[in-house]
Formats: structure tokens, C-alpha cells, sequence
């Protein structure tokens, strides 16, 4: 189609005709009722906190969200690329400006994630392949004896292992669901929860993985410091045992007010906290399907869920058989060595003795 008015250029009527829409009298008073219809709808508590800033103005800028939306797409495929591209040309107006900046302003963006996926790839395969460090004396194993301090070569292995799982692509996608997940109000994430149901022959690994969303949501406003805190965690020459009074005594010295304190500054993790609490009930067994290291710095020691899951611990030490094995250790504490439990209160240990928080 020909443009034949020479009086003024396409732009500037298109200009015009929109001033006209928002200024006549018809039409301002249907944008007004828009406005009011708009603001009822964010007046609901349910509404979506990321369309917070929903209005008339935003509305009439809907095709650029709309491309910004399709551009931003992390698997945007050669197909809708081409889609996009051919829309902007055959569209115009402004579009092809729009759709080349988005273009510019991802690949940007893409390089960067290129070049930190490759710098934790290269972090991530140094230390799975860290090597053990040779023994210079076999004798100073944990054999049998919970006197014994924790070896230099386990307390690397453990916290090799902690830091892996920190840095893994998979946590690390986690994280940033549970970043976008736990933003919202508690009835909007908890229903989000509520709805990842699947068949029930996988009911317990969603439970896991739900757990796993529940701790990691405790910790995505503190990632980056949980990272350093445990990679500076220093050796120490310490015992089980050692290990083992420091965190009872921890527990004894979480008063009242101090918890009280603490919450107000956590109102959201609590809430995650109390949520995590009803689903695990009776069902604590779980909790040793998930990493170590994630539990303990989830999991604050003001909270009852704490106190419980160290009590679970303590069963497993004292050999209560009511329990669930957690590690093939058949005997007393000082039969406990470098398994899965001892690594359990080393965890707890670091995190919350050693401040790695």
C-alpha cells in the first residue's frame, strides 16, 4: 500500500491519530474506566506481583513486551527467530529499530552466560578431579574411635563434595526457580507446590525435589556468600565428639529473644521453614535423600526444624533401631568414621559453628 497524503508523512499522522485516541473526550473516557477496571484487578491479593505496574500507558506499549517476551526466550530456535524477523520487516512502524536492539541486548547477554557457564564448568571439573592427598600416616584414620580428629583428606573430600553441588548447573537452575518462585506471597508459591503432582509410583521423588525447591528457597538472597563461606572453611583438627558438643551446646544457647530477633529479619524464610515442617511430618527419612551441606545452610538454628533434624541425628548415633538407617555404621558413635552421618554433623558443624553462613 501507497502512502498518498504528501501533506504530512505516514509517521507523523500515526503520531497524531494516537494523541487523538487518548485526548478526545470518547475515548479518554473509556481509557479512564480502563484505568479503573485495571486497578480492581490489582487490588486482588492473588494477582501477580510481577504485574505490579500494569496500566492504560503499559497496555498500549503491549507489542513491544510482547517481542521483548518472545526475544528473551532462552530456547528461541532458528524457526521463531526467522518469524520474528520477517513480522518486524513486513510490520514496520518502528518494530525493526525495537527488534534489532532486543537482538543486540541478547547477545550481550548470551556471551556472558557463555563465558560464566565455562568458568564453573572449568571450577566444577577441578574439583571432581581434585586428587585424594596421599597419607603420610595410615594410623591416623578414624578407626573405631570418635577421639579421633577428622582427617585433612576427608575434610577436603566433604567440602569438595558440598561445593560441587553448589555450583552444579542443575542447583544452579534450581535456585533460579526458587529466586522467581519464593518472590510471591505464601498462598501463591505453596499453590504452585501443591499443583507438581505426577503419577504415584514418582510421588516420593516430587516430594524430594519439593523439599530440595523448600531449602534452596532459605538461601537464594545469601548464595553467593554460602559459596565463599564454605570454600574458605579453614581445617581444623576436631573430633566427632568435639563436633558433636559444639552444636548441642549451640542449641542451648538459642534463647527466646534471640530466635524472636532473628525472625523478624527472616519472615520469609520462616514461613518456607514452617511450610517444610508440615510436609516433612512423620516423614523425616527424606531429608537424608538430599545433600549435606544443603541442609545445614538452609535450615537456620533458630528454627524447630533445627532442633529436629540434629535430634534425628542424635538417633542415628545413639543406634536408635526404631530409625532408619541413614549410614551402614552397626555399632556405637565411636564406630562412626567418614560415613554419611559424620559428614551430616561435620556439615552442621561448618556452617553453623564455623560461621560459613
Amino acid at each position: 500500500m501507497v502512502w498518498n497524503y504528501p501533506e504530512i508523512s505516514k509517521e507523523d499522522f500515526m503520531k497524531l491519530l494516537k494523541g487523538g485516541i487518548n485526548s478526545s473526550d470518547m475515548f479518554g473516557e473509556s481509557m479512564r474506566e480502563l484505568d479503573e477496571a485495571i486497578l480492581e484487578m490489582k487490588a486482588n491479593p492473588l494477582f501477580p506481583k510481577g504485574l505490579e505496574g500494569l496500566s492504560s500507558d503499559t497496555l498500549l506499549k503491549g507489542r513491544e513486551f510482547v517481542l521483548e517476551h518472545l526475544m528473551n526466550v532462552s530456547t528461541l530456535k532458528d524457526k521463531q527467530l526467522q518469524a520474528i524477523l520477517v513480522a518486524a520487516v513486513e510490520s514496520g512502524d518502528g518494530i525493526t529499530d525495537i527488534v534489532d536492539g532486543m537482538l543486540c541486548k541478547r547477545q550481550a547477554v548470551v556471551s556472558c552466560v557463555s563465558a560464566l557457564e565455562t568458568g564453573l564448568k572449568i571450577l566444577y571439573n577441578n574439583i571432581e578431579r581434585r586428587e585424594p592427598l596421599q597419607r603420610e600416616d595410615k594410623d591416623t584414620t578414624l578407626l573405631g574411635s570418635g577421639q579421633q580428629p577428622i582427617e585433612l583428606l576427608t575434610w577436603n573430600i566433604w567440602q569438595s563434595k558440598g561445593v560441587s553441588y553448589f555450583l552444579s548447573k542443575r542447583t544452579l537452575r534450581l535456585v533460579s526457580g526458587a529466586s522467581l518462585i519464593f518472590s510471591a506471597p505464601k498462598a501463591q508459591w505453596a499453590e504452585v507446590l501443591r499443583r507438581l503432582r505426577v503419577s504415584a509410583e514418582n510421588d516420593d521423588d516430587i516430594l524430594i525435589e519439593k523439599i530440595e525447591l523448600l531449602l534452596l528457597g532459605c538461601v537464594t538472597s545469601r548464595w553467593t556468600h554460602l559459596i565463599e563461606g564454605l570454600m574458605s572453611a579453614s581445617y581444623k583438627s576436631v573430633t566427632v565428639s568435639e563436633q558433636y558438643e559444639e552444636l548441642c551446646k549451640l542449641l542451648l544457647q538459642r534463647s527466646k529473644s534471640l530466635k524472636q530477633n532473628e525472625i523478624a529479619l527472616n519472615s520469609k524464610v520462616e514461613e518456607i521453614l514452617e511450610y517444610l515442617t508440615e510436609i516433612l511430618e512423620n516423614r523425616f527419612y527424606h531429608l537424608w535423600k538430599l545433600p549435606s551441606a544443603l541442609i545445614a545452610a538452609a535450615i537456620p538454628s533458630w528454627s524447630p526444624l533445627f532442633g529436629l533434624y540434629f535430634g534425628e541425628i542424635e538417633k542415628q548415633l545413639k543406634l536408635d533401631h526404631s530409625t532408619t538407617r541413614c549410614c551402614s555404621c552397626e555399632k556405637d558413635l565411636n564406630e562412626h568414621k567418614n560415613c554419611e552421618l559424620v559428614e551430616r554433623v561435620w556439615c552442621l558443624y561448618v556452617f553453623h559453628i564455623c560461621g560459613c553462613h
